[in-house]
């Protein structure tokens, strides 16, 4: 993909989050004056929204701009309260064009020269909640990226006080920082007012924040996003509009040296057969390159449309980062779904859902590129729909994608069909790994229960290299028994990076599907419509998964 044209300032979207607890009423020193935290909080806001719209108003070429201004606190029942603090008043977390926002009734301050008053800050009250806050944030940034891969990288600046961190803030906002465009990933600034800060969290707070561009003009180098008890309105400004587009350097397909331990979890429904298991799964461990897909209930032939999903994208390595390209490739498929279905025999009712309905499936895409010099690697992931990346280092889980918290795990996601006339629009993410890391890529149903484990206790997730498939079995019964755990089709894909030493398990010369065991290879007919792999490629069976 290249870079979009000069004459055109790619859009852009920046996030205004601010703690409206309790403790942001105590008074904190600023170069500024002394005052509460939520003052100063305000006033920052003001600046940079008042900065904007006169940079607007005088014409300056910056592109389209969307703005969310956003207050969070715990209500009196416990549950967290994300609301829009924008002066026309409705509560609903929202994007506004910045064109809109210009207008809105700002009421002016009583100074002459100081910014209007484009935010409504209700009154500091309640327990902090910066995880679930991070978590909505996450979830309107994520929606705002899929397909804008050229866009310039969100920001988001988080105006907090020190209490309330968890294990959890810090995993989404690396999950935030994974998120990417050709212009690199999205930037979270942190603005800590406390007058007793704990110097401890600060910095674990630095290690989270956006490393931000040096600017020659200003006389400052590069240096992470975090501020405590005061602001300079150029530091967020240039973090706004100074960006360079990155130009690909690693190569994707390059066959990896050092091999990828695999293990593969799988089950239909409850009540199922292995046949009608509608996910899929396929990996080239050589190549560093896998994928998943969930088949959508509702569809028809959806075993055969994931199926053909996975083994093409780990076959064409298509650049899902363009829109344009994506596309084409998912039309290519198309045609080849609908001849593998062998259409013209199908009957009259299953040519009328083909045609009206088809199959749809949500994708999930992961790559490996690479040993640096250093021993790292980077890694990319795209997303259509909710299958779910969890990124794993020292058993500890480092960030997740493309969502973050189990009520984002939808009813109605995102997905690729089977019939023309649907865009198909992918969630980039990219990061550097380390030997011994752990990819887990699920369906949705896995991720939730991963995500339920996660309110309770970190989950050991190294379990999974050594885990009988039939003792897995019996605990997604049980979950299944005891309503934990929704009766969907279920698949977990467990990628170990190796290093030097490591020998990768399942790899061969050429990529593979994967499928519960007990799953004849079958033959496409137009009477059973069977779902064969669209290569031929002989399937990798998982023994212990197969259901009488």
């Amino acid at each position: 993909m290249t870079e979009p044209s000069a004459d055109t300032w790619p859009p852009s979207c920046l996030v205004l989050l601010v703690r409206l607890s309790t403790d942001m009423t105590g008074d904190v020193p600023t170069g500024r004056g002394e005052g509460p935290a939520i003052v100063a909080a305000q006033q920052l806001v003001d600046e940079l929204l008042q900065g904007l719209v006169d940079t607007l108003a005088s014409g300056y070429p910056i592109g389209h701009w969307e703005v969310a201004v956003l207050g969070y606190r715990t209500t009196p029942d416990g549950s967290a309260q994300l609301l829009s603090l924008l002066a026309d008043g409705k509560p609903k977390p929202r994007w506004v064009p910045l064109a809109e926002l210009a207008v809105l009734p700002a009421a002016s301050r009583e100074v002459h020269g100081q910014p209007r008053r484009w935010a409504i800050f209700p009154a500091a009250d309640g327990e902090p909640c910066p995880a679930a806050a991070l978590a909505g944030v996450y979830q309107l940034v994520s929606v705002w990226l899929t397909g804008r891969y050229t866009a310039r990288p969100p920001i988001v600046i988080h105006c907090t006080a020190t209490a309330g961190f968890d294990r959890d803030y810090f995993r989404i906002a690396r999950s935030l920082g994974l998120l990417t465009t050709g212009y690199g990933p999205v930037r979270l600034l942190h603005y800590l007012f406390d007058a007793n800060y704990d110097e401890a969290l600060a910095a674990r707070l630095l290690g989270v924040s956006a490393e931000l561009p040096g600017h020659p003009d200003t006389q400052t180098g590069p240096r992470r996003g975090l501020w405590i008890n005061d602001w300079d309105i150029r530091d967020p400004w240039e973090a706004l509009f100074i960006a360079a587009w990155q130009d690909e350097a690693t190569t994707w397909a390059e066959p990896t040296a050092l091999g990828i331990l695999v293990h593969v979890f799988s089950t239909p429904k409850l009540g199922h057969t292995p046949e009608q298991w509608e996910d899929a799964v396929a990996v080239d461990p050589g190549g560093g390159v896998a994928a998943i897909a969930d088949g959508a209930s509702s569809g028809i032939f959806c075993r055969l449309w994931a199926q053909q999903l996975c083994e093409r994208f780990i076959h064409d390595r298509p650049n899902a980062r363009d829109p344009t390209t994506l596309n084409q490739w998912v039309n290519q498929l198309r045609q080849e779904w609908r001849t593998a279905i062998n259409y013209t025999n199908l009957n009259w009712s299953k040519k009328a859902k083909v045609d009206e309905v088809g199959a749809a499936a949500t994708l999930l895409g992961w790559e490996l590129g690479p040993v640096a010099a250093n021993g790292q690697r980077r890694w990319r992931a795209f997303a259509i729909g909710d299958a779910c990346l969890f990124w794993v280092r020292h058993n500890q889980l480092m960030a997740t994608f493309p969502v973050v918290a189990e009520n984002q795990l939808g009813s109605t996601p995102l997905l690729v069909r089977s019939n023309p006339g649907f865009r198909t629009l992918a969630l980039a993410a990219e990061g550097t790994c380390e030997p011994g890391d752990r990819f887990l890529l699920a369906t949705d149903a896995v991720a939730a229960r991963f995500f339920q484990m996660l309110t309770e206790t970190e989950p050991d997730w190294q379990r999974y290299e050594t885990l009988d498939p039939a003792v897995w079995l019996a605990e997604v019964d049980e979950l299944r028994s005891r309503r934990q755990m929704v009766n969907d089709d279920c698949t977990l894909l467990v990628l170990t990076v190796g290093d030097a030493g490591t020998r990768g398990s399942r790899n061969q010369a050429e990529p593979a599907a994967i499928a519960p065991a007990g799953v004849p290879a079958p033959e496409a007919s137009a009477s059973t419509a069977a779902e064969t792999p669209a290569d031929g490629s002989e399937a990798l069976h998982v023994e212990g998964h197969r259901r009488e």
